[in-house]
């Protein structure tokens, strides 16, 4: 078994109080969030031989305003999954979900990245659009917060992630851990390309 493994870093705004991810982005009130995600998906063959390819994901959240940094117990990244997209037609996502937890504070989040046709691919693959709901139960009585914003991938952070792409499994030659990335790489591109050169909702 060969797999593939890459870490990713998003910056980005959040609000509390907001559910809606543009407003709460664009709100006068929103604080700074970032999120570090590692990926790793175990058999590249089988993952993307998925209806729905699904790794594991572990994330890192730091929001200083609502206590600092947030460390998943458990998390899922699934790409190119269905549904509707922003516009309500239907489009591909790739989409991050866990749990976090600072000490006795759990978070649900939740991050979207909305692929469909339109001239600016760019944006649409590197940009979350994130939902944060508190899900622990406050010893003091106080009301569970949501926030919501956008998180982005930067150019250079871009280029830090395709460094850190690499196969892994035990007793895997080098070969084999170059086809793992090269495999999840193509996955990756003729999904993007199908979506924005050939212009197809699949």
């Amino acid at each position: 078994m060969t797999g593939v493994r890459f870490k990713e870093t998003m910056t980005g705004r959040v609000a509390l109080k907001s559910t809606d991810p543009v407003a709460g982005y664009a709100a006068t009130s929103a604080f700074a969030m970032s999120m570090r995600a590692s990926i790793e998906t175990g058999n590249v063959a089988e993952f993307v031989g998925r209806a729905v390819p699904t790794a594991r994901l572990r994330a890192e959240m730091v929001i200083p305003v609502v206590g600092g940094r947030f460390v998943s117990t458990h998390g899922t990244f699934e790409l190119f999954r269905s549904g509707p997209g922003l516009d309500g037609k239907p489009a591909r996502m790739m989409v991050y979900t866990a749990e976090l937890v600072n000490d006795d504070r759990r978070i649900r989040m939740c991050a979207t990245k909305y692929l469909q046709p339109s001239w600016h691919p760019w944006g649409d693959s590197t940009t979350a659009h994130v939902t944060l709901t508190e899900i622990s139960v406050r010893a003091d009585g106080a009301r569970p917060w949501c926030a919501a914003g956008l998180i982005k991938i930067s150019p250079r952070n871009f280029l830090v992630q395709l460094t850190t792409m690499r196969g892994f499994g035990e007793g895997s030659t080098w070969k084999q851990r170059r086809r793992a990335v090269l495999t999840y790489a193509d996955f990756f591109v003729r999904g993007l390309l199908k979506t924005y050169l050939q212009r197809v909702r699949w």
